[in-house]
């Protein structure tokens, strides 16, 4: 999935006076507005949950534990690291201690990662290319006609499909250009040689004072036309020439690249289209693109601070950070394996901020996903930061069983800003989302033992992951069907709101009862009313 991240400076985060967890009062701050509810603020109601559960003099279990498979975390987070969950069964002594097939899983997991850690993958491009890349040796030399097409195998039409969604001929064409500049460059530095015989450091300025008016010197001219305007004249022509030519460079290795280099995510040494072949990766929880996974685990589970009183919705969390998402879009395999090591390992909630439009092992997910069903394990999913429905474009995973209905363990949500609007991205559907949740200026765990402010539905998501960890903990008698049947039931009924369709381009307006199942914002202190019902008459009966 595509993020949508947002940074703000954190000396605008910090505020003076109240915590952000004192029961529905909005006292200006920032950060944490998500936690509260009131006229104005359209939040998760979090802190009056708290306060609800205190006077009822419920007690948590403290056992809770929530996997986060996202990029990984930074596990020397100041307000980080003592939320974190710890295999109490390990040892970081090389050796699988509790035999549970991960050697010196203390923290987690990581599934992008080579087993002597010599490689770990951050970067993984679009699923679309991915695909294309495959089968491109096996089609490169077919020509596309009608003649082509009308009589096309459902492999070259895939082929062809993924071609499109990785914009691949766009890319081909551009690369082509840079082709033709280069000869450009090349033409005008003969020219230059010849018009300045002997000089050394030509400048941008000699090639435009060339007295030449012919027609290859124009179009050469032309074709340059930008990198000759677009910064001073007094520049060293070697230096434009560099520039270009490292470019050129690039796209040369890059379209070499389709059909000759690896997908490195082989180097692993599984079987990729095994779902049970998942004993691989390293114990390498914390890689270099840890911020997106920090910030999601900071959002469900932050420890208290003295700089802006920002705290997780439920910081008695132990989350349990599980390394499968890398830049770009993540691989069927590696959430497979996730999903299982997470339900194996004791996760009761699971935390997903990702998401994409191709999934050529979805099978492989969904039965991963089912099989966190059969352990009673929840999952919370985003949405997705397109803009677009969801009930017409499908979004993996879709959570479906095999008649392909919706399976009861996993909910997926929408982001809404504070004023409960939707976001303008956040994805929407009537029957395929759940709720929607704050997920715009979201303030969670940065860099550097810091706080920064971001938007989308990968935030929104673990704003529902906190509320669901908070009722299981609570309440652990509740099944993880059950805990989804009371967030959709609880929310802040928004039906009857008028919002701005999201979408780029939208203009039109509409009811929440048209965005997601429920037709509202996720309300943890409803929340946890209808789950203390629910538990009595468990109880009763």
């Amino acid at each position: 999935m595509k993020r949508n991240w947002r940074i703000v400076p954190v000396m605008l985060l910090c505020c003076i006076g109240g915590s952000s967890m004192q029961a529905g009062k909005d006292d200006g701050c920032v950060a944490g507005w998500h936690l509260i509810f009131n006229d104005s603020v359209a939040g998760a109601n979090v802190s009056s949950a708290f306060s609800w559960l205190d006077m009822h003099k419920i007690k948590p279990k403290k056992k809770i534990v929530v996997g986060v498979i996202d990029s990984g975390s930074d596990t020397t987070h100041l307000y980080l690291k003592d939320a974190l969950w710890h295999n109490k069964k390990e040892r970081d002594n090389g050796k699988d201690n509790d035999k549970n097939g991960y050697a010196g899983d203390i923290l987690g997991w990581n599934f992008l990662g080579t087993t002597d850690g010599s490689f770990n993958m951050q970067s993984a491009g679009t699923e679309e290319f991915r695909e294309f890349k495959r089968l491109y040796p096996k089609y490169k030399d077919c020509v596309v006609d009608s003649v082509g097409i009308a009589n096309a195998t459902p492999e070259f039409l895939y082929y062809l499909k993924m071609r499109a969604g990785a914009r691949i001929d766009t890319y081909i064409k551009f690369a082509a250009y840079l082709e033709q500049q280069g000869k450009a460059y090349d033409e005008l530095s003969r020219r230059a040689s010849e018009a300045y015989p002997g000089k050394d450091s030509l400048r941008v300025m000699d090639i435009m004072n060339i007295d030449a008016n012919d027609s290859v010197f124009n179009m050469c001219a032309q074709l340059i036309a930008v990198d000759l305007m677009s910064g001073s004249r007094d520049r060293l022509w070697k230096t434009l020439v560099d520039n270009h030519n490292a470019k050129l460079e690039l796209a040369r290795k890059r379209i070499h690249g389709i059909e000759f280099d690896p997908d490195k995510r082989l180097l692993m040494g599984d079987n990729i289209h095994d779902g049970k072949d998942c004993f691989y990766g390293n114990n390498n929880v914390m890689c270099d693109d840890y911020y997106h996974g920090t910030f999601v685990a900071g959002v469900i589970a932050a420890q208290p601070n003295v700089i802006n009183k920002m705290t997780g919705i439920y910081p008695l969390a132990k989350v349990m950070t599980i390394r499968a998402v890398p830049e770009g879009d993540e691989y069927d395999k590696d959430i497979s394996s996730a999903i299982r090591y997470a339900v194996d390992n004791g996760a009761k909630v699971i935390n997903m901020s990702f998401g994409k439009r191709t999934s050529p092992d979805a099978v492989m997910v969904e039965d991963a996903i089912t099989y966190a069903a059969a352990h009673d394990v929840l999952l919370v999913m985003a949405s997705g930061n397109s803009g677009v429905d969801c009930d017409r474009i499908t979004f993996y995973p879709q959570g479906l069983d095999k008649s392909g209905c919706r399976i009861d363990n996993l909910i997926r949500v929408g982001a809404s800003d504070k004023k409960g609007n939707p976001a303008p991205n956040s994805n929407y559907g009537q029957n395929t989302v759940d709720v929607f949740a704050p997920g715009v200026d979201i303030t969670s765990l940065g860099p550097d033992n810091g706080f920064d402010v971001s938007s989308g539905t990968s935030v929104a998501a673990p704003v529902v992951t906190g509320i669901a960890a908070m009722i299981r903990d609570y309440f652990p008698k509740l099944t993880a069907a059950q805990v989804k049947d009371i967030l959709i039931k609880s929310v802040t009924p928004m039906g009857d709101k008028q919002v701005k369709l999201p979408g780029a381009k939208s203009n039109e307006y509409v009811t929440y009862d048209s965005l997601c199942v429920s037709g509202g914002i996720v309300n943890a202190l409803d929340a946890v009313k209808l789950a203390e019902e629910m538990a009595k008459k468990r109880r009763k009966n």
